[in-house]
């Protein structure tokens, strides 16, 4: 299909003055776009008048993104609904694998399952929707505070008492905070036999347009000796992804990560 250059050209303005927290002037746009000064200005007024873009608070002659961009954000986000969406994506997921999947969020220092799918085989299932489980025993839990903000880590983390489930159990808040890292470095979260003795899970984070972790997804099932548990979580991974772009979210912030800034 033929691609209309302008309005190809309106949507590369638009994602670059989304990215710019002091917005972008019209010879930055025209030197990003490799396009002549006049045609990047042509469309910036056409933006302007229809409230996509406006000029930035403090200095008129820079553009950010316009409330009616914030509108339509907004309502595409109220036509999403967070259990609907994760299901549809992890469901599918869980009857590859033969595992349980769940949805949890954040509660205090606690993850809450709002959702729950038992794939056809999947032999334990035994969570309930509703319950709340350690935060740092669980791939959800884990999942979900790795990719939390700093500040946020060490509020849960100062206030968490932890103490051994299974024999597997991270029990210091030095190794969590490990695996918390390791968890941030290959983007999922893996609970050895640590909340049930015989089970294992991984886990991963749910992310809004605005980078914060809104829920973690998870696959479960009993410990098997010879599973590739890499290729589960790496599924999973995409799942997420999938699931967190439905709510906004750019890879950018995994970038960032790779890059070796903290998300915000």
């Amino acid at each position: 299909m033929a691609k209309n250059r302008t309005v190809e050209r309106s949507m590369e303005i638009l994602q670059l003055v989304s990215k710019s927290e002091n917005g972008l002037t019209l010879q930055e746009l025209s030197t990003k776009l490799s396009v002549p000064k006049s045609s990047v200005y042509v469309i910036i007024q056409t933006l302007l008048a229809d409230g996509y873009i406006a000029p930035y608070r403090f200095n008129e002659k820079r553009y950010c993104l316009g409330l009616k961009i914030f509108s339509l954000g907004m309502r595409y986000l109220e036509g999403q609904n967070l259990v609907e969406e994760c299901a549809h994506y992890l469901n599918p997921l869980a009857e590859k694998y033969h595992k349980t999947g769940f949805v949890g969020v954040l509660e205090g220092d606690a993850i809450v399952y709002v959702h729950k799918y038992v794939g056809q085989g999947a032999i334990l299932a035994s969570c309930a929707l509703g319950s709340r489980h350690e935060i740092y025993a669980t791939s959800p839990g884990k999942a979900a505070l790795a990719f939390s903000t700093k500040e946020r880590q060490d509020r849960i983390i100062g206030k968490l008492e932890l103490q051994s489930i299974t024999q597997n159990t991270i029990t210091s808040k030095e190794q969590l905070i490990t695996d918390l890292k390791l968890t941030r470095q290959r983007g999922y979260a893996l609970d050895l036999r640590e909340h049930e003795q015989a089970t294992v899970c991984c886990g991963v984070p749910i992310f809004d347009y605005t980078g914060q972790v809104i829920a973690a997804l998870s696959l479960t099932d009993i410990f098997r000796e010879n599973e590739d548990y890499i290729s589960v979580a790496q599924d999973l991974v995409k799942c997420g992804k999938q699931i967190s772009k439905s709510f906004g979210f750019t890879d950018r912030y995994f970038e960032d990560e790779m890059n070796g800034n903290q998300m915000k």
